[in-house]
């Protein structure tokens, strides 16, 4: 076991004696991916939101709440896209039984090169001290430059294949950088398949395919949906955005990292609704506000950095995430990404209604480009304890 899932264990050993984190249904020996919340916990968590509300509804004139409810109508997800295109590809390995999605495997090969490159960045400031130039040690060291190309040719061929929907070419790439399943330590791959990531379930006492609807995946197609009620409600005048938390419910088929990943969570997402053509200037401010706002917490900020998406969401027209290092490795904290009019175009198309914006400086109407922030409040605090969580020595009397 490594240092880095040995600093995870003891640290999920602590929030449980604590009374931080504890596992769910634990007297009938717990649900997968699945926990709850203790006495500190519950505390550090509502202290998290609070602290995320307030500033984004209390700190900006030009941006309101919304609570909007967990079950909407079966139409708003088709709309969305999701009952088409909301799938993780997953892979088999077939001597360990174990299940991955391809994707990340792959992020995480990467993510192996990625690191020989600060181990050669490192000993180059060892080296070389006060007079090291890391930019030019990046760009000329035989190392860096091999492991920055090897990278390059990863993602290419996996963005290439992601965007193609070529699952057959994510199982070569795969096979073609001898990666091996952790379990087995064998590359005895299955084909890659997509998995749809939503539950299902039945709304009154008859069942059949007219009754069946969904758990909500995420928060913001509530506040899609409710975009002119709360536009005309609140008099509001774009720029301007709507602000939400609440839970989301998302079928991982590989859900592990304790409550970094799991089937049942909080996001806290902001929906920003911005004249067409001007996305890609809040596009950029909303990503300097918002690692503003991670560091305003103290932690370092080397736990921090902006990772551009290889593969756009069927919905985006750029994306980026907020990464922060946590014991496994750099991972995603926040998303940001540019919508465009996606979202309310499809609801207009699939429910009849207009929902446009009418400029009364301009005399015209349009529908709204959007600029999204959104995070996961139990990533977020899974960032917070294992930032804060340290182990000293008694001194010896």
């Amino acid at each position: 076991m490594s240092s880095n899932e040995d600093r995870l264990k003891t640290l999920i050993g602590h929030a449980k004696e604590y009374g931080f984190v504890f596992p769910s249904s634990e007297i009938y020996d717990g649900l997968s991916a699945t926990y709850d919340y203790g006495p500190y916990g519950a505390e550090l968590k509502n202290n998290i939101r609070q602290y995320w509300w307030a500033a984004m509804t209390k700190l900006n004139e030009n941006i309101v709440g919304l609570d909007a409810a967990i079950f909407m109508h079966p139409t708003v997800w088709k709309a969305s896209g999701h009952v088409d295109a909301f799938n993780d590809p997953l892979i088999d390995n077939k001597d360990s039984k174990k299940r991955y999605r391809a994707d990340v495997l792959l992020e995480e090969h990467m993510a192996k090169y990625a690191d020989k490159i600060e181990k050669e960045v490192e000993k180059g400031k060892k080296q070389f001290g006060d007079a090291f130039n890391e930019e030019q040690f990046r760009a000329t060291n035989p190392n860096v430059m091999r492991a920055q190309e090897r990278i390059n040719a990863v993602e290419g061929r996996m963005k290439t294949a992601l965007e193609a929907n070529d699952l057959e070419a994510v199982r070569q790439l795969i096979i073609d950088e001898e990666i091996k399943c952790p379990v087995s330590g064998t590359a005895n791959w299955t084909e890659v398949r997509q998995f749809n990531l939503m539950f299902a379930t039945e709304l009154g006492s008859v069942s059949g395919e007219s009754s069946t609807i969904y758990l909500r995946p995420e928060t913001a197609q509530g506040i899609f949906v409710n975009f002119l009620n709360v536009q005309k409600s609140a008099r509001m005048k774009i720029p301007f955005g709507i602000a939400q938390t609440g839970k989301a419910f998302r079928n991982e088929i590989v859900a592990r990292q304790f409550i970094f990943r799991m089937r049942e969570f909080e996001q806290m997402e902001m929906q920003f609704f911005v004249k067409p053509g001007t996305e890609m200037e809040w596009y950029t401010t909303w990503k300097d506000k918002r690692i503003a706002w991670h560091r305003a917490l103290g932690m370092p900020a080397e736990n921090y950095r902006f990772h551009d998406h290889i593969k756009l969401a069927h919905y985006a027209n750029a994306a980026c995430d907020i990464e922060f290092k946590f014991s496994f490795g750099f991972k995603e904290l926040e998303g940001i990404h540019s919508r465009t009019d996606f979202d309310l175009s499809s609801h207009e198309k699939h429910s009849g209604r207009k929902l446009q914006y009418f400029d009364p400086e301009t005399n015209e109407s349009y529908v709204p480009y959007v600029v999204e922030t959104s995070m996961g409040l139990d990533r977020m605090f899974l960032a917070v304890l294992s930032a804060a969580y340290e182990e000293e020595k008694a001194r010896e009397r």
